[in-house]
């Protein structure tokens, strides 16, 4: 059988007997510099993996905190510190904190850390010149730090998956394991077959310095596009809800789906369907996405910042087995109870979002003056004109719709607009096209007091006074011009009768 022996190439050494060094230099003395190098540097990367893990994992509990109130409370709720604390003491242990080797047992709670993020928030909105009792102002300053916790978090992560990786290639004694803690000997009976007291080759896994673990996978995130869908989400998406086995079996294929960013896209696509008016399929979205956040949230309890496909196939069977398979009514009714409820909560904001802007996220002209000095006003044509340029605006006027001809002819702004926000863009465009034909738009200037009336005459007299001046000049040009060539006439007339 093959012997691999790459493994031994991952030994960190530091008493080689052909290490050279240089003569001055005690040979012992170094080597056992090296060993105590090599020990501290062993040291201070586990505690720096150990501090980042415990930073991964209160910003998550932070964060979580902090994305259930802006999701549920209001701007109002969110600006009366009573709401906050009962909120977040309603829904989360109000006695979790951070626990670890090195971590200040006096340290404030997840939620009482919360509670003083508000209150800096209100800090800060004062310092900006910002009205810090306006919901909307803290509800933006908290996704501006919560932006920046995302961003410390993917650099902590980057660090730590370097961390473990430069671990992983080194093997320590911590990494050693005996393969046998006792020895005895099995005496063979008279006439029994020898050949089944031979031992079997150990597996190509196992040997006596433990196997390194497999190389971390990585979760899909797209960080440049938080609601893109890997196509293996989007299918998961897919699956209906009585169908756990299939989901379980699924998920167990496909582990990176099982991110944060995954998971919330699939929640906003639970949005769309809802808005088109498809409740099964939002129902459907919101519960797959459900099950991708119990199991990560499952799984982040291992601290561990990557995938690691046994441990996420371990928390996915464990999971279905204990919440649906294993008569868990229990759990299987509170995991529908936080499906419900999400469900009930989009369909309230797609109502509220409906309500504010029917057609919101449809293209549409509405007409609106954009200098403050001027506003339009609607040009009905004369319809009992028989003048060419009436007759070429009734034309126009008849080419509108129905509608727009009703709402040109009550002469109101807000009827054309509200009109125009029921046509399709094409539609619109080829309106204002028939109002540019027919002139049934125009502008006119807005005068605030007396004395800008005043200025504006004056310059209309002096434009009139110097238009009546240059054609003064034209005229006496005209006169004078026939004058001279008469007179130039006769005075050669006169010098040929002298003549």
């Amino acid at each position: 059988m093959p012997i691999d022996y790459s493994k031994w190439d991952k030994i960190e050494l530091s008493d080689d007997s052909d290490i050279e060094v240089h003569p001055n230099v005690d040979k012992k003395s170094f080597i056992k510099w090296k060993q105590q190098s090599i020990h501290e540097q062993r040291l201070q990367r586990n505690q720096d993996i150990k501090n980042l893990e415990f930073q991964l994992q209160m910003n998550d509990r932070l964060n979580r905190r902090v994305d259930k109130m802006l999701n549920t409370l209001s701007d109002s709720e969110l600006l009366k510190m009573d709401s906050v604390q009962q909120f977040l003491n309603a829904n989360f242990d109000k006695t979790e904190r951070g626990q670890g080797d090195h971590v200040d047992p006096d340290m404030p709670t997840y939620n009482e850390m919360v509670e003083d993020l508000f209150e800096q928030m209100e800090l800060n909105a004062k310092k900006e010149g910002k009205d810090p009792k306006d919901g909307a102002v803290i509800r933006e300053m908290i996704l501006r730090h919560r932006k920046k916790i995302d961003q410390v978090n993917t650099q902590a992560t980057d660090k730590l998956s370097e961390l473990y990786r430069l671990k992983n290639s080194l093997i320590s004694s911590d990494d050693i394991h005996t393969g046998f803690d006792k020895s005895f000997v099995n005496k063979m009976a008279e006439g029994e077959d020898a050949s089944k007291f031979i031992p079997k080759q150990p597996a190509s896994e196992t040997s006596l310095i433990g196997s390194l673990s497999p190389p971390p996978m990585e979760f899909i995130d797209f960080k440049d596009d938080a609601m893109k869908l890997a196509p293996e989400t989007l299918a998961f998406g897919k699956i209906a809800p009585d169908k756990l086995k299939k989901s379980e079996e699924f998920l167990l294929q496909h582990l990176p789906i099982i991110s944060e960013q995954q998971k919330d896209a699939l929640m906003m696509t639970a949005f769309e369907h809802q808005m088109e008016g498809d409740e099964v399929k939002a129902y459907q979205a919101i519960h797959q996405s459900e099950l991708l956040a119990y199991i990560r949230e499952l799984y982040d309890i291992k601290k561990i910042p990557f995938l690691r496909a046994g441990e996420m196939t371990k928390v996915i069977k464990m999971f279905f087995e204990r919440v649906f398979f294993k008569s868990a009514d229990r759990g299987r009714a509170s995991f529908l109870e936080s499906v419900q409820a999400k469900f009930d909560h989009v369909k309230q904001r797609v109502k509220v979002m409906e309500h504010e802007s029917p057609q919101e996220g449809v293209e549409t002209i509405q007409l609106k003056s954009l200098d403050d000095s001027t506003e339009l006003h609607i040009n009905l044509p004369d319809f009992n004109s028989e003048a060419s340029e009436e007759v070429a605006r009734r034309e126009a006027f008849n080419k509108l719709p129905t509608q727009m001809q009703t709402a040109v002819q009550s002469q109101s702004l807000d009827q054309i607009n509200e009109v125009f926000s029921e046509m399709s863009l094409e539609e619109a465009e080829r309106v204002l096209d028939i109002f540019n034909e027919g002139g049934i738009i125009g502008i006119n200037a807005i005068l605030e007091d007396e004395s800008e009336f005043k200025e504006l005459q004056d310059q209309y007299e002096s434009e009139r006074n110097a238009n009546q001046l240059e054609e003064g000049e034209d005229v006496a040009q005209d006169v004078s011009k026939p004058l001279e060539e008469d007179l130039n006439e006769g005075t050669t007339n006169t010098s040929d009768v002298v003549d």
